[in-house]
């Protein structure tokens, strides 16, 4: 039954990322068909943008991916959902040879294998993990010291990518939102994997001010991460946007379950250093296959 339910997990994790990588990309589209004279002033691209009914729907798809994100999280470690995030990006190339009439050539093929080897490998290897951890468990751990510094010691990463760049007097470019939206959105994992924790117990007995904040976390985190990546939409391309945000998303969910909540612990060592090297190839995978994807459009 175990089984069945984190393959129930997968399924829902490929989809998940299969339609917020879609949604983004229908986004990107809608952004695209705007003049520059509009995408130049920010009030004028909102208000066009709220009329924009191939945006609205891109917006939809990238909602209804996080109820696909809830039920992946439900059954199956954080480490083991967050590497799928490549499947999404393998979607949105093959939707853009499609849509967009880009080419597909021996290094995206190349990508493309490298990410389905890490995750296959990654999801057989993690589904000997530890995916069982209770509300009380899940407080100590994530409240911990270790998980208070990482957290904010990414916030300050992600500020950074913001005010940096006028530092050095150059104007923020499309990477500086993507790093920056990928670290929100890679602490917003966190929010919903400890709400999935908190909706699973059987004892609904928990504080009010706990329950507030983690709701206000994951709308504060959903509305800076998608939010943010619209004006990134407006110059940069989307095959590269998107390898850097969802590879710098994918990072810090896998090592806040792996090491902070301990569902590597019950893996061994040479399990441990092969899923290590999975992990690596599909965030290699990610980068070969969106960058050099949007180096041939």
């Amino acid at each position: 039954m175990v089984n069945f339910l984190f393959i129930i997990s997968l399924l829902s994790g490929l989809t998940s990322f299969a339609l917020y990588n879609i949604g983004f990309a229908l986004e990107k589209k809608a952004i695209n068909k705007m003049s520059e004279e509009i995408k130049k002033s920010t009030k004028t691209m909102l208000k066009s943008i709220i009329k924009s009914k191939l945006w609205l729907f891109g917006a939809f798809l990238t909602i209804i991916s996080i109820g696909f994100y809830y039920v992946a999280l439900l059954w199956a470690p954080l480490s083991a959902i967050a590497p799928l995030s490549g499947f999404g990006i393998i979607i949105l190339v093959i939707y853009a040879h499609f849509d967009l009439k880009e080419a597909i050539g021996k290094t995206e093929l190349v990508g493309i294998f490298l990410i389905l080897g890490g995750i296959t490998v990654s999801s057989y290897l993690t589904s000997f993990g530890d995916s069982s951890i209770t509300w009380n468990q899940w407080k100590i751990s994530s409240h911990s010291w270790g998980s208070t510094i990482m957290i904010v010691g990414s916030l300050i990463v992600a500020i950074s990518f913001t005010f940096v760049p006028a530092i050095f007097k150059r104007k923020i470019q499309p990477f500086d939102i993507a790093i920056f939206a990928g670290i929100i959105a890679g602490i917003q994992a966190i929010v919903i994997k400890g709400i999935t924790i908190w909706t699973s117990e059987t004892d609904w007995n928990i504080d009010l001010f706990i329950a507030i904040f983690y709701f206000v976390g994951f709308l504060l985190t959903a509305l800076l991460s998608t939010g943010s990546l619209q004006f990134a939409f407006r110059e940069g391309k989307i095959s590269n946007i998107m390898a850097i945000y969802n590879g710098v998303m994918t990072i810090f969910p896998i090592f806040f379950g792996g090491i902070l909540l301990g569902e590597w612990s019950l893996l061994s060592s040479l399990q441990q250093t092969f899923l290590g090297i999975s992990i690596c190839v599909t965030l290699i995978g990610i980068v070969v296959l969106s960058l050099s994807h949007s180096h041939s459009s």
